[in-house]
């Protein structure tokens, strides 16, 4: 592939180069050889890349670069040196139908040596999983966030409270019928056997047990705030979206937060434990942001990292257990750490992000600037794919 790549941008590069005048820029070139703005652009950017494989994957297709090829021996480029172009051009059109089968395919098996394009490969193909979902499941959603803010327990002792903040702006429910359903989910430790009720809490640290409106903000919505009911099924609570419009002139809003005291153990890694946090998107949505605060004196010592896994089989996975091995898939996004939470917190998504964090904080009496954030951004996420932060322990 990489021979072929050099090649076509050898080649091509000369059909280009031997144009009367010497046309430079996407409509000259354009005008030059009767194609189009976007194919002569896309031609352009391709023979700029010194990687071959990069070549490859921004060509346009073989039949609009045989047009081209012809226009420019007409145009007055040498015939043969449009000859030898023409070779190449077949011998891509021979890669993709006999070793890829498509050009989408071919893409694909070559974002495989192109981080950058393997990221907006999946973007688009995201993209039209989303609009498929959306219509077969009648939902979408325009941005969900979720913050997990990690801060050593208020009744002392080595456990942890965590707080859960969950933001879903624009839900829309474009079929009257459909179900709306999301979820709050918590993983215990392997060893925990007690059947001790985790019950979620409101920020003024009572039971949310009573439909749950409670850990609802509803002053921080921006559209109208959305009818959800809460049921709790132990240490996990079940969201239902009640009764609403329907088209984009009824889109809904929705802010929660739960604090959950006591929640984890926060010597697990300096035991050589690993601890996960995780989001899984649950209906078509066109961005999430997960946003994991922890505090500076919690996990010091471990190391951060970023994980997916597919869940429609297992349900939520537990980083590094060896039996979810298979269901791991790779991240193409990237993990932000910031050492400072307090000034960095923004969202353009959710202008009133700053002022949640200020309100959730200043409710509990902590800190925002004594947390460090992780972050990652994922434009239209697959539903049922889990996004995991875990802490590895250190090496001893």
């Amino acid at each position: 592939m990489e021979s072929l790549g050099s090649a076509l941008a050898e080649r091509l590069g000369a059909v280009v180069g031997g144009l009367p005048g010497r046309p430079s820029g996407p409509r000259a070139v354009g005008l030059a050889v009767k194609q189009t703005i976007v194919t002569a652009s896309r031609l352009l950017k391709a023979l700029g890349q010194a990687d071959p494989i990069a070549v490859l994957q921004l060509l346009p297709g073989p039949n609009p670069l045989r047009n081209l090829v012809k226009e420019a021996a007409k145009a007055g480029t040498d015939k043969a040196v449009c000859a030898s172009a023409m070779e190449s051009v077949d011998a891509f059109d021979a890669l993709i139908r006999e070793e890829a089968g498509d050009r989408g395919s071919l893409k694909a098996m070559l974002s495989a040596w192109l981080p950058e394009a393997r990221r907006e490969f999946e973007a688009q193909r995201r993209q039209t999983i989303f609009k498929a979902l959306a219509e077969l499941d009648g939902v979408s959603c325009d941005f969900e966030m979720s913050s997990l803010l990690i801060h050593p327990s208020s009744s002392g002792g080595s456990m942890l409270d965590v707080v859960n903040a969950k933001c879903l702006l624009g839900i829309d429910r474009i079929r009257p019928d459909a179900t709306v359903k999301l979820g709050t989910r918590r993983l215990g430790e392997p060893s925990d056997e007690s059947d001790r009720a985790r019950l979620p809490l409101n920020l003024d640290g009572e039971p949310a047990i009573d439909g749950l409106h409670t850990v609802r903000l509803d002053g921080f919505c921006e559209s109208p705030p959305a009818p959800f009911l809460g049921r709790n099924f132990g240490p996990n609570v079940l969201y239902e979206l009640g009764p609403t419009g329907f088209g984009k002139q009824s889109k809904v809003d929705l802010v929660i937060a739960e604090w959950n005291k006591d929640e984890l153990n926060g010597l697990a890694t300096e035991e050589g434990r690993t601890v996960n946090f995780f989001l899984i998107p649950e209906m078509a949505t066109r961005k999430v942001v997960f946003d994991l605060f922890v505090h500076k004196d919690v996990f010091k010592n471990a190391t951060p990292e970023l994980m997916s896994y597919e869940t429609n089989a297992m349900g939520p996975a537990r980083a590094g257990d060896p039996a979810r091995e298979l269901d791991k898939r790779p991240v193409p996004e990237d993990l932000q750490v910031l050492k400072s939470a307090g000034h960095s917190a923004r969202l353009l998504e959710f202008p009133q992000y700053g002022a949640l964090l200020r309100h959730i904080t200043d409710r509990l009496g902590w800190d925002i600037d004594a947390f460090r954030l992780l972050r990652v951004a994922v434009t239209y996420p697959l539903v049922g794919r889990q996004i995991t932060i875990a802490f590895q322990p250190a090496e001893p």
